[in-house]
């Protein structure tokens, strides 16, 4: 027969108990800082997708692109981060495509950053 202690049967102590409040904030933070950059990388994603999907896409110029693209940050408030110099336009056997890279850089806790790096593709439409 296994006999337990009192001691080995109570719950989580006071440590265990704000260690796990400390990791919640932790994670709350962390999402606080940074939720707002993720959602606008998808709005980003899909504004990509719409202007390589317009038939004759693959036919533009950048400047072309970026003015759609522009267009489109300035209706969906897309302003932090990201400018004209974070595209490009590539071509290959498959056709062209539009590229875009960019790095977000937020301040954490204190002297501790948190850095996101985003990168998508796109294959213009002829």
């Amino acid at each position: 027969m296994i006999r337990h202690s009192r001691h080995s049967m109570r719950g989580a102590g006071a440590v265990t108990i704000m260690a796990l409040i400390f990791l919640a904030l932790l994670v709350g933070t962390f999402v606080v800082k940074m939720g707002t950059q993720y959602t606008q990388y998808m709005t980003v994603r899909s504004i990509m997708q719409d202007v390589a999907t317009q038939t004759g896409a693959a036919e533009k110029s950048e400047r072309e692109l970026w003015r759609d693209i522009s267009r489109r940050f300035q209706i969906n408030s897309v302003y932090e981060g990201i400018d004209q110099d974070n595209f490009s336009v590539t071509e290959d056997a498959s056709g062209r495509h539009l590229h875009v890279e960019y790095e977000v850089r937020r301040e954490f806790l204190g002297n501790v950053d948190v850095v996101a790096r985003f990168s998508n593709t796109e294959t213009l439409a002829p």
